[in-house]
């Protein structure tokens, strides 16, 4: 009897100087590193370009030192993440959860 492989992860934030705000820890079923990118999970070509969209928005909207550079910067991130973080979720559900981590909001997102 062969062991259920374990159900993947893809996590959902942003860092500094990544193109793509995707990760994934591997495990002993799945080694695909850390950082991933939208083709390795077959995502859309909309939902890659709304997500780079969105990471985009963040990087020249975030500094790390000074914060939000308005609020209203901080409020379209915050929306448009929202509605990011439920849409993977539909492409990869087959073989993987979608855990939204929007660190740069204090909290959960909504």
């Amino acid at each position: 009897m062969s062991t259920p492989s374990a159900r993947r992860v893809i996590r959902l934030f942003p860092d500094y100087s990544r193109d793509w705000p995707l990760w994934e820890n591997s495990t002993s079923t799945w080694d695909v590193g850390y950082t991933t990118t939208p083709a390795m999970y077959g995502l859309s070509d909309a939902l890659t370009g709304a997500i780079g969209e969105w990471n985009t928005l963040w990087e020249s909207q975030f500094d790390p030192f000074d914060g939000w550079k308005s609020d209203s910067a901080r409020e379209a991130w915050r929306e448009a993440g929202v509605e990011i973080a439920k849409r993977p979720q539909a492409e990869v559900a087959e073989f993987a959860d979608v855990q939204y981590e929007p660190w740069p909001l204090g909290g959960d997102g909504d």
